[in-house]
This record gives C-alpha cells, sequence and structure tokens, in this order.
C-alpha cells in the first residue's frame, strides 16, 4: 500500500502485517527516490526500527530518522546515488528479537542468565537475521528492481537495532557490502537501570564482543564498518565494547578512515534526533563510491 511520505519526498509504501513466522508479523517500509522510473535496478539499505525512520508521528520521543529527506538532499548533490530504503519495523518483542546470540555464545553463563532475565526468551539463535534476508528480502528483490549484489547492499541499525545489523552481517557477509551502527548497544546491559548486573559483567561482554568480531565479522577486503556512539544517556556505558570491536577488526585489515568508521558524539544522547544528526555522514560513507 502506498503512502504519503511525510516529507513529501520519494514515495512511501508499507505493508501493514507482513507474516513473520516463528516471529511476530510486522510493518515493512519502503522508499523509493524522487524521478525513479521502477526500473533501473537501486541499491538497497535495509534499516533496523522501521517505523522510526520516516514519520516523526510514529516516534514515542517525537523525532524520527528522516532518512528520506537526508538520502533525497545526497542524490540531489551527487553524493549518493538513488537508493531503495526498506524499514523492517519492530515488535513489542524488540529486545529479545534483536539478541545477539553470535555474542551471547561467548560469553560467561552469567551474563548469558542476566540478559535473558532482562529481556526475556529469545528466538532461535538467527532467527531474525533470517527474517531479514530469508523472508524480506527475496519479497524486495521480486516487487522492485534492485541491484542485488552484495556491494550494493547494506544493513543499518541503531542501539540494539546497531546489534541486530552487526549479527547480520556476520552471519550473512555474502549478502551485504557494509553495515552502519548508531549507538551500538553492544554493552548489552544496562537498558532501563532496573537490570540485576553481575559482578564482572562489562567485562566478560566486552572479551566476547572482541572474540565476535575477530571470529564472526568477516575480514577486511570486501566490506565497510561504521561504528558510533553518543557520549550521553546510556551510550556512556559503551566505550570498552565498542573498543574491542574496533581493535579485532583492525587485526583483521580493516583501515580506519577507509573501510572502517569509529565516532564518538559529545553532548547528544541516545535518540532519533541524534542519529538523525549524524546521518548524512553515514550514507555518505556507505553509498559514496557506488555509480549512480
Amino acid at each position: 500500500m502506498e503512502t504519503p511520505a511525510p516529507s513529501g519526498r520519494g514515495r512511501l509504501f508499507v505493508s501493514t502485517a507482513l507474516s513473520c513466522a516463528p516471529l511476530p508479523e510486522r510493518e515493512v517500509f519502503v522508499w523509493t527516490p524522487d524521478g525513479w522510473d521502477g526500473a533501473r535496478p537501486l541499491p538497497v539499505l535495509y534499516v533496523q526500527d522501521g517505523q522510526n525512520l520516516f514519520d516523526p508521528r510514529r516516534v514515542p520521543y517525537g523525532a524520527a530518522w528522516e532518512i528520506d529527506v537526508c538520502l533525497s538532499r545526497l542524490i540531489d548533490g551527487g553524493a549518493a546515488p538513488p537508493t531503495l530504503v526498506v524499514g523492517v519495523a519492530c515488535t513489542e518483542r524488540r529486545l529479545a528479537e534483536y539478541a545477539p546470540h553470535s555474542i551471547l555464545e561467548r560469553a560467561s553463563m552469567e551474563t548469558r542468565a542476566a540478559v535473558h532475565a532482562a529481556w526475556g526468551p529469545s528466538p532461535p539463535p538467527g532467527a531474525y537475521a533470517a527474517l531479514v534476508v530469508e523472508r524480506i528480502k527475496p519479497i524486495i528483490d521480486q516487487a522492485f528492481s534492485t541491484r542485488q549484489g552484495a556491494a550494493s547492499t547494506f544493513i543499518v541499525g541503531s542501539s540494539m537495532g546497531g546489534v541486530a545489523a552487526l549479527e547480520i552481517l556476520a552471519r550473512h557477509p555474502h549478502l551485504f557490502g557494509g553495515v552502519a551502527a548508531l549507538s551500538a548497544h553492544l554493552s548489552l546491559l544496562p537498558v532501563d537501570g532496573t537490570e540485576v548486573i553481575p559482578q564482572g559483567f562489562a567485562d566478560d561482554v566486552t572479551q566476547a564482543v572482541g572474540a565476535f568480531a575477530a571470529d564472526a565479522l568477516p575480514n577486511a577486503g570486501r566490506h565497510r564498518i561504521w561504528l558510533d556512539r553518543s557520549e550521553l544517556d546510556i551510550d556512556r556505558h559503551y566505550g570498552l565494547s565498542h573498543d574491542a570491536l574496533i581493535a579485532a577488526l583492525i587485526a583483521k585489515g580493516y583501515r580506519p578512515g577507509v573501510d572502517l568508521q569509529q565516532h564518538a558524539f559529545a553532548a547528544v544522547g541516545h535518540n532519533e534526533a541524534a542519529w538523525r544528526d549524524r546521518l548524512k555522514d553515514v550514507l555518505t560513507f556507505l553509498l559514496a563510491d557506488i555509480p549512480a
């Protein structure tokens, strides 16, 4: 179903109740850029928490990513090619669905127990990644003209959505050419400050994140990775785990400033407005070298 894009840029399509078994059904949003004729294949961005991308009225904090506005400006200025955006909405089971099994399996039993107690029972390992690549991506490739090669396909998310994006890349590196994880919640806990966190939790998660990056993320050469955090709110807990992931990636051959970006943004918090304000740099990093 087509619905008016709040920005007035491009066209916005919404599937209101896509069947996603064994996970709950959800909305999927697809945005196409101005002037696209429907025939020319486009690169694709798959973005988590899709309900937060376009319409601020849908977002509890009153600010959306406005990815359609940002991408339209980049396309107008020749800084990015015309690109399709697929926003996969979350459900009320968001934390459990986005749970990074590839990190948790490298953590201690105590750490895993604390996370599961806070987030609730998780679906089978890889279930959310399978939803994106085995259920949603084939529908998009059939319904829209897309460039289906990994070099033109990217996975993006913020907070736990950023963690989910990293895990999707780890499980399916042949399908994606890069990932952007904004304010990636790699510390896992706390979320709301009420959790019972065992002694040594942060150190154990940090080593698990480093091991995940070393063992599961692809070697350098065919991928781009963006990782960032703010310095306020919950992001203040992210430094150790982010540094562990970056160190492991550098050891795998990634080059900071070339195919690897790490940033910490001062005086901003953990919210859609902060992510919106740095989205231009994120999209330019992922898309700038793709021919129009």
